[in-house]
């Protein structure tokens, strides 16, 4: 029999998922066929693909962003002092977070501009500290 002759489809029951190809007059059989086999075996499916869910999902927690957790240096003072670029990236590393040095200071850029952070030095020399907001001393 010719390929031509033959109808392709794709069964999807729960996490299974299952292409058929038959002659139009054995889809119908074909098809009831796979459904059976594989509702017989969906328990065990969906036990093993509950616990594979469950699993991806511990494991896509969100990590925080550079800037939140340049924005948690912040807060715990840490940028009271002055910090140089590689200051920064090293101590994201202590913390376990390893950021290479171009994203962190796209990062310390941005908390520059929107005045949360100052800088001051020529390029390549930039020293990062706490800007002074009104109010504070």
């Amino acid at each position: 029999m010719r390929d031509q002759e033959k109808i392709k489809v794709e069964v999807q029951i729960g996490p299974a998922t299952v292409r058929v190809e038959a002659p139009p007059e054995r889809l119908e059989e074909a098809v009831k066929q796979v459904v059976s086999a594989i509702k017989d075996v969906l328990p065990q499916i969906s036990a093993e693909g509950l616990g594979q869910v469950q699993r991806g999902e511990r494991a896509r927690r969100r990590q925080p962003t550079c800037s939140e957790l340049l924005r948690g240096l912040m807060e715990e003072g840490w940028f009271d002092t002055p910090r140089s670029l590689s200051e920064v990236v090293q101590e994201l590393a202590r913390r376990g977070y390893n950021y290479n040095s171009t994203a962190v200071s796209h990062s310390l850029l941005d908390l520059v501009r929107e005045r949360s952070l100052s800088r001051e030095g020529t390029p390549r020399r930039y020293v990062y500290f706490r800007s002074k907001r009104e109010g504070e001393d």
